[in-house]
């Protein structure tokens, strides 16, 4: 994995060296939601020594997606008329929440991600639509679990931790794909739909349940 890494940030580096002596190349930002969920067989048995701390009526929490904030900076390299490579650099937060009635435990894991996306589009200069796939590579910063109780978030209670303080792997990795529309006359102005699905597990404990990421991604973008 670290050597697959090592050979995608590369080929980025490259490519945007490249690309930047030309006219055509595109820099711009992005900034947009994701709504997020962990994949794994027991969601419960994973959150245990959370969960004790959270009041609980009857038989236990609902798991629910997770909404939170992406943004990120976007590199755009083009190969023919209509298709084109483009990196990014985003921070994301994924995650998951356990819903019991007005009590509320919100897991939020904080990422770095460099998806590498292969794209084609077709249209005109006032709009396009273009899809995209690619891999994506994220490394953990930063777990956060914040317990809510109706309106009241239990101050006491809130936890921030590195990942390898929770015993799981920072480092992430899977496949992104998406589909979107282009205003190329507005600055570039786009809206996009992104599905991403972790294919690594980062669970770091030999005979714990699996944990792989997935996350529905709505970004809005200008390029420059």
């Amino acid at each position: 994995m670290k050597k697959l890494t090592t050979l995608l940030l590369l080929c980025m580096v490259l490519m945007t060296a490249k690309a930047g002596e030309k006219d055509d190349f595109s820099f711009g930002i992005k900034l947009g939601g994701m709504s997020s969920n962990i994949d794994t067989e027991d969601l419960n048995l994973v959150f245990a020594s959370k969960l004790s701390k959270l009041p609980l009526i009857g038989l236990g929490p609902e798991w629910k997606r997770l909404v939170g904030p992406q943004f990120g900076f976007i590199f755009e390299i083009p190969v023919l008329e209509y298709f084109e490579i483009r990196p990014e650099l985003n921070f994301a937060s994924q995650g998951v929440r356990a819903v019991n009635g007005d009590n509320v435990l919100s897991n939020w894991l904080g990422y770095v991600q460099l998806p590498i996306m292969f794209r084609g589009q077709y249209g005109n200069d006032k709009v396009r639509g273009f899809a995209h796939v690619g891999p994506q590579l994220g490394y953990g910063i930063f777990v956060f679990d914040r317990p809510k109780y109706g309106d009241k978030i239990d101050e006491d209670n809130k936890t921030s931790d590195s990942f390898s303080d929770r015993n799981w792997k920072a480092f992430d990795a899977g496949i992104a794909f998406g589909a979107g529309v282009e205003f190329p006359s507005a600055k570039g102005l786009e809206l996009e739909l992104r599905y991403y699905k972790g294919l690594s597990d980062f669970q770091d404990l030999d005979g714990a349940p699996s944990l792989k990421n997935n996350s529905l991604q709505f970004s809005l973008g200008v390029k420059f």
